[in-house]
């Protein structure tokens, strides 16, 4: 029944290793068909959720509600368990880094971080990053590919078990390694099981994506997830100073991306993403100019100064230049939150994801 399974690979002849499909790239109505087809019955699915997901438990043998055979059987048909954590570094604040080995000797990092009363996980969607911003760490490693959305999903359950028995609020961000929107179908096809009553069951409102701004898809994900929140990645208060940091600008036009922002209606605020540069954007005068380009639309900025990072040339502002920064939006009327990065230690705050030995 094996080679009946999509991913499995079917030799012709004689003897061949054959590759077991990957139980996270599954979404409930695929596996029901495939198990049907392996002759389990249709609530089999349901139950293989229940335990992988809600309980977070992959260990099939000790699924006490599902019968002894049928246990074997599925043993048989999947690949059943976590990418595996090759190591992971913690700070005195209980921010966590770790770093997940993938199945084709790829290495990503994602970041457990514990919040007042909740807790936070930055997810990578990419293996590296393609669009080189040039105050990012993870764009020095180049692109090597994008994750599967079970690579994706591996990583939230990872995280769920470092916290034990924790039933309280999660967070989920997109802003680890890598452009979420330059891998749209696999983000969508995690989101799915994310957010599924019968996945993991997380509130679209607890999940926010983070982009440099790729119209296409960000029409996407706003019609297929209207809950999710976005997260926009601006960093400069105009077209050519953004051009300059961020190369995707040549492609994906700010003006573009703000005639949207401000056209659309839509549920909540967009969360602006400020890096502040020492001596490249942190003036008074470039904060009057960002409250200019932002005018008219519902906005949340958010101002994080910079995280530096060896291999590039930047430095963070002093906190009275963020300060003077700050005043300016908030006379000029926007709602303004700074965001002293936790994780610096341990090179785990925006900006400084980087699978360098240096990093890890």
């Amino acid at each position: 029944m094996l080679s009946s399974l999509p991913g499995a690979m079917v030799g012709r002849g004689c003897k061949m290793n054959v590759a077991k499909p990957w139980i996270m790239e599954r979404q409930l109505a695929e596996l029901r068909e495939e198990l049907r087809r392996a002759g389990l019955r249709d609530f089999a699915a349901r139950q293989v959720f229940q335990w992988f997901y809600h309980k977070n438990n992959q260990d099939v043998a000790s699924w006490s509600n599902i019968a002894r055979a049928d246990r074997e059987k599925l043993a048989g048909l999947y690949e059943w368990s976590c990418r595996p954590v090759l190591e992971s570094r913690g700070d005195d604040r209980g921010t966590r880094k770790f770093l997940i080995g993938l199945a084709d000797g790829l290495k990503i990092e994602t970041v457990l971080i514990r919040e007042k009363d909740h807790y936070t996980f930055c997810l990578s969607t990419q293996a590296g990053c393609p669009l080189a911003c040039r105050f990012c760490a993870t764009g020095t490693m180049g692109f090597q590919r994008d994750l599967t959305s079970g690579e994706m999903v591996t990583q939230v359950l990872t995280l769920k078990k470092e916290l034990g028995d924790y039933a309280g609020k999660l967070n989920l961000v997109f802003m680890g390694m890598g452009e979420p929107l330059l891998n749209y179908d696999n983000l969508a096809r995690a989101l799915n099981l994310l957010c599924a009553a019968e996945g993991l069951n997380i509130s679209p409102r607890h999940v926010t994506v983070s982009t440099a701004g790729i119209m296409e898809n960000l029409e996407k994900l706003e019609r297929d997830f209207p809950n999710v929140k976005i997260a926009f990645s601006l960093n400069a208060p105009n077209a050519s100073l953004r051009a300059e940091l961020m190369p995707v600008s040549h492609r994906e036009h700010l003006d573009d991306l703000l005639a949207y922002f401000r056209e659309r209606p839509r549920r909540q605020r967009i969360t602006f993403e400020y890096v502040m540069l020492h001596g490249v954007n942190d003036s008074p005068a470039q904060a009057r100019q960002l409250a200019k380009l932002l005018h008219g639309i519902p906005a949340k900025v958010n101002l994080i100064p910079y995280n530096e990072n060896p291999k590039l040339p930047f430095q963070r502002p002093d906190e009275t230049a963020v300060e003077k920064f700050r005043s300016v939006l908030l006379e000029k009327g926007l709602t303004v939150i700074t965001r002293w990065s936790k994780g610096q230690g341990i090179r785990s705050a925006c900006g400084q994801l980087a699978v360098h030995p240096e990093n890890i």
